[in-house]
């Protein structure tokens, strides 16, 4: 483990599909976003919705960031 949450998350996720031709992300997809959801609902109810939207907000600008490095911000 690191310091960066990201990063670990990531490594996690790669070393569970490493090697696999039959990988479903679809699956993979969902799972983590029921993982997400579950992390939000760790907070007060009242502020649902707003971590819901920033993380809509963080998951457009990673897919879109102009940078060509997607996906590694930190």
């Amino acid at each position: 483990m690191t310091d960066c949450l990201h990063c670990d998350i990531n490594d996690l996720v790669r070393e569970r599909i490493e090697g696999k031709s039959d990988v479903d992300l679809s699956e993979l997809v969902a799972k983590m976003s029921q993982s997400l959801a579950e992390l939000i609902m760790l907070a007060p109810e009242d502020v649902w919705a707003a971590l819901l939207a920033q993380a809509i907000r963080d998951l457009g600008d990673t897919i879109l960031a102009d940078n060509g490095e997607a996906g590694t911000a930190h």
